[in-house]
């Protein structure tokens, strides 16, 4: 397994991705995806809007894009708090 070079990478180059639907919900264009640059705002959407029972949620850091333009995950979580903790693990600040 290859070893990322976490402290090397920006914070600024660095994208947090959310991507929610509802339990019931079957079809991938079913979830709403919101982008986030910086850890506060996505702390401040979750205390204006907490995560609901009824909802399924993906959390995902990224890097950037490969070249079919497919995200390239640091790390990824389906809880807020679960997401967090593993960001503040990383030692990044963003």
């Amino acid at each position: 397994m290859a070893t990322q070079v976490i402290s090397a990478i920006p914070a600024s180059s660095l994208i947090i991705l959310v991507a929610e639907n509802e339990n019931n919900a079957t079809a991938a264009e079913d979830w709403d995806v919101m982008e986030f640059h910086t850890l506060a705002e996505l702390k401040k959407l979750r205390k204006h809007s907490p995560e609901k029972m009824k909802g399924r949620y993906f959390y995902a850091l990224s890097k950037g894009v490969d070249p079919q333009f497919r995200h390239i995950h640091l790390t990824e979580a389906e809880h807020f708090k679960q997401f967090v903790r593993k960001i503040e693990r990383m030692g990044l600040s963003i």
